[in-house]
């Protein structure tokens, strides 16, 4: 049986995603119902945030990558919620090397103790990534050995969604904007190591922030999953329910040059998700819920991110090897 290490990718970890699903950076790995396989599909994912922020003028909302000057403190509660439908494909260039590519459709809405300040829908920036397995095991799924898979990638983040949006009469901060402005590199890192039926993986993923034309640059960011698994075979159809942890960061803003220490941080998320496959069709489900917060003064707390995809297998009903 030629199928090498084609279901154990696609049991590699999570949906790591980027630090920052409001920019549109978006990373999803190993989610493949065949990972070894050319696909394509739609990715749904969002995330909600809630907290209370100090402003020093409450009649004004905070802008959370600076903020306002005053004497007269006051909490405000924000409620934002950023929300992805993107669409993606993967060509395998040889059977060590792919290509994936995506673009997003970005929904992102924020409200401070009650009002309104952002809700609207608009494309995002596109992102195009290499994978390359610097080693990977040979056997089939049927071996009670274990196999191993270590997988770089190396993408680019393009400046296709606009970063100049405007609500309720004011230019919208520079997260809620659905793009950056900036051309930003990428790099992926996966291992996975798994039996007949238990396997763990591990993944990061990091984004190098550019700058924009203001001067602006957003954190450099990063995220990194472990999981174990477990391949449940029902018939023609095998569940892959999952656990683990997800951690994200990001490092503070900058603006010409000078970080705003309010920004940045770090947030451990829980992580439970669900994949099913079926002939050429698969289903993936996540959730995350925050267990801890150290983000800047200014960054609104995350409560919950949660994933659900579709992709289909342009391949046969086999992985190939």
């Amino acid at each position: 049986m030629r199928r090498q290490i084609a279901l154990a990718a696609l049991l590699v970890a999570t949906v790591p995603i980027l630090a920052c699903d409001q920019c549109s950076c978006g990373l999803l790995l190993g989610v493949q119902p065949k990972d070894h396989a050319n696909n394509f599909g739609l990715q749904w994912r969002m995330r909600y945030l809630r907290g209370d922020l100090w402003s020093a003028e409450p009649d004004l909302h905070i802008l959370k990558h600076g903020g306002h000057e005053g004497t007269a403190p006051a909490t405000s509660t924000y409620i934002e919620m950023y929300t992805v439908l993107e669409a993606r494909g993967q060509v395998w260039l040889t059977d060590r090397a792919s290509f994936t590519a995506s673009i997003p459709l970005v929904n992102n809405f924020q409200s401070v103790d009650g009002s309104h300040h952002a809700d609207f829908h608009a494309v995002g920036d596109p992102m195009a990534l290499v994978r390359y397995a610097v080693f990977a095991s040979t056997s089939g799924l049927d071996t009670v050995h274990l196999r191993h898979r270590f997988t770089v990638g190396l993408g680019l983040k393009f400046p296709l969604g606009r970063h100049d949006v405007e609500q309720y009469g004011e230019r919208l901060e520079h997260d809620l904007q659905p793009g950056t402005g900036t051309w930003d590199p990428l790099l992926s890192l996966e291992y996975m190591v798994r039996g007949r039926e238990w396997g763990v993986g591990l993944s990061a993923v990091g984004r190098y922030n550019g700058e924009g034309s203001d001067g602006y640059r957003l954190g450099h960011s990063g995220s990194f999953t472990a999981e174990v698994f477990r391949v449940i075979p029902l018939g023609k159809v095998k569940v892959l329910p999952s656990a683990g942890g997800y951690l994200e960061g990001a490092m503070p803003d900058e603006a010409d040059g000078t970080p705003d220490l309010a920004t940045g941080g770090n947030v451990l998320f829980s992580h439970f998700g669900a994949r099913l496959w079926w002939g050429k069709l698969g289903f993936s489900l996540t959730w995350q819920h925050a267990l801890r917060n150290d983000l800047g003064a200014s960054m609104v707390p995350n409560r919950n991110r949660y994933a659900a995809g579709i992709t289909y297998s342009l391949d046969g009903d086999g992985p190939r090897s």
